[in-house]
Protein backbone atom coordinates (compact mmCIF):
# COMPACT_ATOMS: atom_id res chain seq x y z
CA UNK A 1 0.00 0.00 0.00
CA UNK A 2 1.64 3.06 -0.97
CA UNK A 3 1.75 6.11 1.19
CA UNK A 4 -1.90 8.35 1.02
CA UNK A 5 -2.59 11.33 2.90
CA UNK A 6 -5.93 13.96 3.01
CA UNK A 7 -4.93 16.46 5.10
CA UNK A 8 -5.81 20.58 5.06
CA UNK A 9 -3.14 23.48 5.85
CA UNK A 10 -3.77 26.37 7.72
CA UNK A 11 -1.48 29.34 6.46
CA UNK A 12 -2.73 32.64 8.10
CA UNK A 13 -4.01 35.62 6.60
CA UNK A 14 -3.65 35.69 2.82
CA UNK A 15 -4.86 38.99 0.79
CA UNK A 16 -6.53 38.10 -2.81
CA UNK A 17 -6.06 40.67 -6.28
CA UNK A 18 -8.67 42.70 -5.52
CA UNK A 19 -7.20 43.31 -1.50
CA UNK A 20 -10.14 41.31 0.36
CA UNK A 21 -8.60 39.19 3.35
CA UNK A 22 -8.76 35.25 4.21
CA UNK A 23 -8.48 35.57 7.74
CA UNK A 24 -7.10 32.09 7.55
CA UNK A 25 -6.74 30.32 4.61
CA UNK A 26 -7.65 26.93 4.18
CA UNK A 27 -5.79 24.57 1.78
CA UNK A 28 -7.17 20.68 1.50
CA UNK A 29 -5.02 18.67 -0.34
CA UNK A 30 -4.11 14.73 -1.81
CA UNK A 31 -0.49 13.72 -1.03
CA UNK A 32 0.20 10.03 -2.58
CA UNK A 33 3.73 8.39 -2.89
CA UNK A 34 6.87 9.02 -1.13
CA UNK A 35 8.98 11.97 -0.50
CA UNK A 36 12.20 11.64 -2.68
CA UNK A 37 10.37 10.58 -5.71
CA UNK A 38 9.78 13.03 -8.54
CA UNK A 39 6.76 15.30 -7.68
CA UNK A 40 3.77 15.78 -9.75
CA UNK A 41 1.51 18.84 -9.00
CA UNK A 42 -2.09 18.38 -10.40
CA UNK A 43 -4.16 20.92 -11.28
CA UNK A 44 -7.55 20.32 -10.79
CA UNK A 45 -10.41 21.46 -13.55
CA UNK A 46 -13.67 24.05 -12.29
CA UNK A 47 -15.91 21.16 -10.51
CA UNK A 48 -12.80 18.81 -9.56
CA UNK A 49 -11.36 18.25 -6.33
CA UNK A 50 -8.24 18.15 -4.82
CA UNK A 51 -8.83 13.68 -5.02
CA UNK A 52 -6.75 12.79 -8.35
CA UNK A 53 -6.53 9.29 -6.79
CA UNK A 54 -8.49 8.79 -4.48
CA UNK A 55 -9.28 5.33 -2.29
CA UNK A 56 -10.41 1.53 -3.30
CA UNK A 57 -13.79 2.82 -1.89
CA UNK A 58 -13.97 5.79 -3.58
CA UNK A 59 -11.36 6.36 -6.63
CA UNK A 60 -10.22 9.72 -7.50
CA UNK A 61 -11.15 11.43 -10.78
CA UNK A 62 -7.76 10.33 -12.73
CA UNK A 63 -6.85 7.30 -10.63
CA UNK A 64 -6.99 5.41 -14.12
CA UNK A 65 -4.08 7.54 -15.29
CA UNK A 66 -2.05 6.15 -12.53
CA UNK A 67 -3.00 2.49 -12.05
CA UNK A 68 -3.13 2.45 -15.45
CA UNK A 69 0.62 2.61 -15.64
CA UNK A 70 0.57 5.88 -17.95
CA UNK A 71 2.42 7.88 -14.40
CA UNK A 72 2.78 4.63 -12.01
CA UNK A 73 2.84 5.64 -8.42
CA UNK A 74 5.90 3.44 -7.83
CA UNK A 75 7.45 5.88 -10.33
CA UNK A 76 6.32 9.51 -8.72
CA UNK A 77 4.45 11.35 -5.94
CA UNK A 78 1.29 13.08 -6.76
CA UNK A 79 0.07 16.55 -5.11
CA UNK A 80 -3.33 17.87 -5.56
CA UNK A 81 -4.47 20.67 -3.97
CA UNK A 82 -8.55 21.88 -3.93
CA UNK A 83 -8.80 25.23 -5.10
CA UNK A 84 -10.12 28.27 -2.82
CA UNK A 85 -13.61 28.91 -3.72
CA UNK A 86 -14.30 25.05 -4.11
CA UNK A 87 -16.78 23.26 -1.67
CA UNK A 88 -14.64 20.59 -0.89
CA UNK A 89 -12.53 21.93 2.20
CA UNK A 90 -10.16 25.13 1.02
CA UNK A 91 -11.21 28.54 1.97
CA UNK A 92 -14.07 29.14 0.02
CA UNK A 93 -17.77 30.65 0.97
CA UNK A 94 -19.23 27.24 2.22
CA UNK A 95 -17.39 27.79 5.51
CA UNK A 96 -16.01 30.95 5.70
CA UNK A 97 -18.88 33.57 5.87
CA UNK A 98 -16.05 36.48 5.45
CA UNK A 99 -15.28 35.14 1.89
CA UNK A 100 -13.93 37.39 -0.05
CA UNK A 101 -16.32 38.64 -2.95
CA UNK A 102 -14.04 38.68 -5.60
CA UNK A 103 -11.64 35.94 -6.65
CA UNK A 104 -9.44 35.30 -9.59
CA UNK A 105 -7.65 32.58 -11.21
CA UNK A 106 -4.36 34.29 -10.24
CA UNK A 107 -5.59 33.89 -6.78
CA UNK A 108 -5.88 30.48 -6.57
CA UNK A 109 -2.67 29.86 -8.35
CA UNK A 110 -0.90 32.26 -5.54
CA UNK A 111 -2.75 29.87 -3.13
CA UNK A 112 -1.44 27.02 -4.50
CA UNK A 113 2.06 28.35 -4.59
CA UNK A 114 1.49 29.26 -0.47
CA UNK A 115 0.62 25.25 0.01
CA UNK A 116 3.36 24.15 -2.10
CA UNK A 117 6.01 26.11 -0.26
CA UNK A 118 4.49 25.41 2.77
CA UNK A 119 4.67 20.97 2.33
CA UNK A 120 8.52 22.32 1.64
CA UNK A 121 8.81 21.54 -1.76
CA UNK A 122 11.03 24.12 -3.56
CA UNK A 123 10.97 21.86 -7.62
CA UNK A 124 8.01 20.07 -9.45
CA UNK A 125 8.91 17.67 -11.60
CA UNK A 126 5.75 17.21 -13.47
CA UNK A 127 2.78 20.32 -13.66
CA UNK A 128 -0.16 19.01 -15.62
CA UNK A 129 -3.97 20.20 -15.61
CA UNK A 130 -6.66 20.07 -17.77
CA UNK A 131 -9.02 23.14 -18.46
CA UNK A 132 -9.08 25.05 -15.13
CA UNK A 133 -6.26 23.13 -14.37
CA UNK A 134 -4.30 23.98 -17.72
CA UNK A 135 -5.24 27.63 -17.06
CA UNK A 136 -3.23 27.37 -13.31
CA UNK A 137 -0.47 25.37 -14.78
CA UNK A 138 -0.08 28.38 -17.02
CA UNK A 139 0.17 31.21 -14.56
CA UNK A 140 2.38 28.27 -12.32
CA UNK A 141 4.89 28.65 -14.99
CA UNK A 142 4.73 32.91 -16.15
CA UNK A 143 5.04 33.12 -12.30
CA UNK A 144 8.51 30.84 -11.74
CA UNK A 145 8.31 30.26 -8.08
CA UNK A 146 9.15 27.05 -9.17
CA UNK A 147 11.64 25.50 -11.71
CA UNK A 148 9.53 22.75 -13.74
CA UNK A 149 11.14 19.92 -15.29
CA UNK A 150 8.19 19.33 -18.16
CA UNK A 151 4.50 20.92 -17.99
CA UNK A 152 1.05 19.36 -19.44
CA UNK A 153 -1.37 21.12 -20.69
CA UNK A 154 -4.96 19.52 -21.80
CA UNK A 155 -7.93 21.46 -22.44
CA UNK A 156 -7.04 25.05 -22.10
CA UNK A 157 -6.40 28.11 -23.77
CA UNK A 158 -4.10 31.21 -22.98
CA UNK A 159 -7.38 33.40 -22.16
CA UNK A 160 -11.19 32.47 -21.07
CA UNK A 161 -12.66 32.86 -24.60
CA UNK A 162 -16.16 35.06 -24.88
CA UNK A 163 -17.81 32.16 -26.63
CA UNK A 164 -17.22 30.46 -23.11
CA UNK A 165 -17.80 33.66 -20.78
CA UNK A 166 -21.42 33.88 -22.97
CA UNK A 167 -22.16 30.57 -21.46
CA UNK A 168 -21.10 31.24 -17.84
CA UNK A 169 -23.50 34.36 -18.06
CA UNK A 170 -26.24 32.24 -19.08
CA UNK A 171 -25.22 30.03 -15.78
CA UNK A 172 -25.13 33.06 -13.59
CA UNK A 173 -28.79 34.10 -14.88
CA UNK A 174 -30.07 30.84 -14.21
CA UNK A 175 -28.73 30.67 -10.44
CA UNK A 176 -29.95 34.20 -9.68
CA UNK A 177 -33.09 33.67 -11.24
CA UNK A 178 -33.74 29.95 -9.65
CA UNK A 179 -31.65 29.30 -6.83
CA UNK A 180 -30.47 25.97 -6.69
CA UNK A 181 -33.11 24.93 -9.54
CA UNK A 182 -31.17 27.68 -11.23
CA UNK A 183 -27.97 25.53 -10.41
CA UNK A 184 -29.46 22.28 -11.77
CA UNK A 185 -30.03 24.30 -15.14
CA UNK A 186 -26.67 25.49 -15.25
CA UNK A 187 -24.90 22.13 -14.46
CA UNK A 188 -26.85 21.20 -17.35
CA UNK A 189 -25.87 23.84 -19.85
CA UNK A 190 -22.33 22.82 -18.75
CA UNK A 191 -22.65 19.30 -19.63
CA UNK A 192 -23.51 20.47 -23.32
CA UNK A 193 -20.56 22.12 -23.69
CA UNK A 194 -18.58 19.65 -22.34
CA UNK A 195 -19.45 17.14 -24.76
CA UNK A 196 -20.32 17.51 -28.43
CA UNK A 197 -23.17 16.59 -30.08
CA UNK A 198 -21.63 13.39 -31.74
CA UNK A 199 -20.97 11.69 -28.27
CA UNK A 200 -24.51 12.95 -27.74
CA UNK A 201 -26.10 10.93 -30.62
CA UNK A 202 -23.66 7.96 -30.13
CA UNK A 203 -25.11 7.40 -26.80
CA UNK A 204 -28.83 8.47 -26.13
CA UNK A 205 -31.96 8.29 -28.07
CA UNK A 206 -33.62 12.09 -27.95
CA UNK A 207 -35.88 10.82 -25.20
CA UNK A 208 -32.78 9.25 -23.36
CA UNK A 209 -30.59 12.61 -23.52
CA UNK A 210 -34.03 14.65 -21.32
CA UNK A 211 -33.50 12.57 -18.40
CA UNK A 212 -29.91 12.51 -18.52
CA UNK A 213 -29.66 16.23 -18.93
CA UNK A 214 -32.22 16.29 -15.57
CA UNK A 215 -30.38 13.46 -13.42
CA UNK A 216 -26.94 15.43 -13.77
CA UNK A 217 -28.28 18.55 -12.97
CA UNK A 218 -30.00 17.33 -9.77
CA UNK A 219 -27.18 15.42 -8.60
CA UNK A 220 -25.53 18.79 -8.80
CA UNK A 221 -27.39 20.94 -7.13
CA UNK A 222 -27.09 17.79 -4.47
CA UNK A 223 -23.54 17.73 -4.11
CA UNK A 224 -22.34 21.51 -5.21
CA UNK A 225 -22.35 24.95 -3.12
CA UNK A 226 -24.44 27.40 -5.46
CA UNK A 227 -21.96 30.04 -3.99
CA UNK A 228 -19.04 28.31 -4.68
CA UNK A 229 -20.38 27.71 -8.26
CA UNK A 230 -20.31 31.25 -8.84
CA UNK A 231 -17.18 31.83 -7.27
CA UNK A 232 -15.86 29.15 -9.73
CA UNK A 233 -17.04 30.92 -12.83
CA UNK A 234 -15.66 34.43 -11.44
CA UNK A 235 -12.60 32.60 -11.42
CA UNK A 236 -13.11 30.96 -15.19
CA UNK A 237 -14.08 34.12 -16.37
CA UNK A 238 -10.91 36.27 -15.32
CA UNK A 239 -8.43 33.73 -16.57
CA UNK A 240 -6.35 35.78 -19.31
CA UNK A 241 -2.60 34.99 -19.22
CA UNK A 242 -1.75 38.62 -20.47
CA UNK A 243 -3.95 40.24 -18.64
CA UNK A 244 -2.27 43.35 -17.23
CA UNK A 245 1.47 41.98 -18.75
CA UNK A 246 3.18 42.81 -21.77
CA UNK A 247 5.93 40.23 -21.09
CA UNK A 248 4.34 36.65 -21.33
CA UNK A 249 5.80 35.70 -24.35
CA UNK A 250 8.88 36.44 -23.45
CA UNK A 251 9.04 34.76 -20.07
CA UNK A 252 7.47 31.82 -21.29
CA UNK A 253 10.18 31.13 -24.12
CA UNK A 254 12.61 31.66 -21.76
CA UNK A 255 11.52 28.73 -19.53
CA UNK A 256 13.87 25.61 -19.83
CA UNK A 257 10.56 23.36 -19.36
CA UNK A 258 9.38 21.24 -21.65
CA UNK A 259 5.48 21.60 -22.40
CA UNK A 260 3.58 18.83 -23.98
CA UNK A 261 -0.24 20.59 -24.74
CA UNK A 262 -3.38 18.57 -26.14
CA UNK A 263 -5.93 19.58 -27.57
CA UNK A 264 -9.78 17.55 -28.44
CA UNK A 265 -11.74 18.11 -31.28
CA UNK A 266 -15.29 19.37 -31.49
CA UNK A 267 -14.29 20.73 -28.16
CA UNK A 268 -16.48 23.82 -28.45
CA UNK A 269 -14.98 25.73 -25.51
CA UNK A 270 -11.07 25.35 -26.21
CA UNK A 271 -10.87 24.52 -29.76
CA UNK A 272 -6.85 22.54 -30.64
CA UNK A 273 -5.77 25.08 -33.04
CA UNK A 274 -6.03 27.67 -29.89
CA UNK A 275 -4.61 25.12 -27.56
CA UNK A 276 -1.17 24.32 -29.55
CA UNK A 277 -1.03 28.34 -29.81
CA UNK A 278 -0.21 28.47 -26.18
CA UNK A 279 2.17 25.44 -26.23
CA UNK A 280 4.26 27.71 -28.92
CA UNK A 281 4.39 30.21 -27.00
CA UNK A 282 7.49 27.69 -25.30
CA UNK A 283 10.70 27.07 -25.88
CA UNK A 284 10.64 23.25 -25.89
CA UNK A 285 6.76 22.20 -26.93
CA UNK A 286 5.25 18.96 -28.48
CA UNK A 287 1.54 19.11 -29.11
CA UNK A 288 -0.83 15.98 -29.31
CA UNK A 289 -4.53 16.19 -31.33
CA UNK A 290 -6.96 13.56 -29.55
CA UNK A 291 -9.13 12.36 -32.45
CA UNK A 292 -12.24 11.41 -30.47
CA UNK A 293 -15.96 12.87 -29.99
CA UNK A 294 -16.26 13.52 -26.82
CA UNK A 295 -15.36 17.20 -26.87
CA UNK A 296 -13.72 19.10 -23.99
CA UNK A 297 -14.41 16.13 -21.74
CA UNK A 298 -12.07 14.14 -23.13
CA UNK A 299 -9.14 14.91 -20.94
CA UNK A 300 -11.14 13.11 -18.45
CA UNK A 301 -12.41 10.29 -19.98
CA UNK A 302 -11.17 7.47 -22.80
CA UNK A 303 -7.76 8.17 -21.43
CA UNK A 304 -6.29 5.03 -24.18
CA UNK A 305 -6.57 7.54 -26.91
CA UNK A 306 -4.28 10.03 -25.35
CA UNK A 307 -2.58 8.87 -22.46
CA UNK A 308 0.21 6.80 -24.35
CA UNK A 309 1.31 10.27 -25.69
CA UNK A 310 1.18 11.79 -22.24
CA UNK A 311 3.15 8.24 -20.94
CA UNK A 312 5.90 8.40 -24.17
CA UNK A 313 6.34 12.94 -23.60
CA UNK A 314 7.39 12.25 -19.88
CA UNK A 315 10.19 9.56 -20.72
CA UNK A 316 11.51 11.39 -23.41
CA UNK A 317 14.90 13.47 -22.53
CA UNK A 318 16.02 15.14 -25.34
CA UNK A 319 14.08 17.67 -26.57
CA UNK A 320 15.11 20.34 -29.66
CA UNK A 321 14.70 23.93 -29.00
CA UNK A 322 12.66 25.43 -31.64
Amino acid sequence: MTNYTVDTLELGPFTTESGETINNLKLRYEHVGYKGQPLVVVCHALTGNHLTYGTEDDPGWWREIIDGGYMPVNDYQFLTFNVIGSPFGSSSALIDEDFPKSVTLRDIVRAIEVGIEALGYNRIDILIGGSLGGMQTMELLYNRKFEVNKAVILAATDKTSSYSRAFNEISRQAIHLGGTDGLSIARQLGFLTYRSSKSYDKRFTPDQVVAYQRHQGNKFKKNFDLDCYLTLLDVLDSHDIDRGRDDVTEVLSSLETKVLTMGFTDDLLYPDDLVRAVGERFKYHRHFFVPDNVGHDGFLLNFNDWAPNLYHFLKVSQFKRK
